[in-house]
């Protein structure tokens, strides 16, 4: 009988919940109308996304290459109920009668706190606190709080402007031979530190937001990456499948890319258009 052992969590704070909804639009219904219909009901989802925009948080609409969708809403809202109120929002609106749901996902803005938990803990232990201790865990849990104030740029920002967006969800894997949860805290946070520095080396043409999705949808996290240059999201995620984080212990989803439309340019992509 093997022996199992507990590994330490690493913890995480968080920001923004996010959901990246795609929908299909039925062409030959919307087609069907007059002219003058199209153009109202245009009319009526650009002035939807401008208002929705500018509630707290934040949406953005895209629209998606390939056939896996016509558009993609990505909307930032401080609770599920509001990102809720998003979806109803436009389910009120005529467009919706011709819109399809092709795919949806729901996730937290995350920062893991690998890097930052062993520095605490060295502080803290400079200090001379002990683990496991009423004080240490006091501590510890004041030192977190002031490394969420300074991520709240990450944590709580708008959708990067970037043209292009490409969307994935993924997991670690917890496979019979290879399980990313069963290795010990220090092991993940040496991966994920060289796994941070790789893609640190494209940090001026892509912005990488990772959402934490564990008990929220299907898979561990989702990955939102903008950039004005869509080539990039190859090479970065290339060159991160050689990274032993990913290369051992990733498994990856379905990739949305969609480019951004703004709100005046929602009646040109409802014409088949992108301006």
């Amino acid at each position: 009988m093997p022996e199992f052992v507990a590994v330490e969590a690493s913890p995480t704070i968080e920001g923004w919940y996010t959901l990246h909804e795609v929908y299909s639009l039925d062409w030959p219904r919307w087609r069907a109308l007059s002219a003058a219909q199209r153009a109202v009901i245009a009319g009526q989802a650009r002035e939807w996304l401008e208002e929705t925009a500018a509630g707290r948080g934040d949406t953005k609409l895209y629209s998606v290459v390939t056939q896996k969708g016509d558009i993609m809403l990505c909307h930032y809202r401080d609770s599920p109920a509001a990102l809720n109120q998003a979806e109803l929002s436009l389910r009120q609106q005529p467009l919706f009668e011709f819109l399809s749901a092709s795919y949806s996902y729901l996730s937290v803005i995350e920062v893991s706190l690998y890097e930052v938990q062993a520095m605490a803990a060295r502080r803290l232990a400079e200090r001379g606190l002990q683990q496991g201790t009423p004080e240490y865990d006091a501590a510890l849990a004041e030192e977190m709080e002031k490394q969420k104030v300074r991520m709240n740029e990450r944590l709580f920002r708008d959708i990067p402007p970037q043209r292009y967006i490409c969307f994935y969800p993924m997991n670690k894997r917890r496979g019979e031979h290879v399980n990313w949860y069963a290795l010990p805290l220090k092991d993940r946070r040496m991966m994920m530190r060289g796994h941070g520095v790789l893609g640190h080396k494209y940090a001026d043409v892509v912005t990488q937001v990772i959402g934490g999705s564990t008990g929220l949808d299907d898979w561990e996290w989702g990955v939102s990456l903008h950039a004005d240059d869509p080539l990039q999201f190859k090479k970065l995620i290339y060159e991160m499948r050689f990274d032993p984080a990913s290369s051992w212990f990733a498994e990856f989803g379905p990739f949305y890319v969609g480019v951004r439309v703004d709100p005046d340019g929602v009646a040109a992509l409802l014409e088949g258009r992108l301006e």
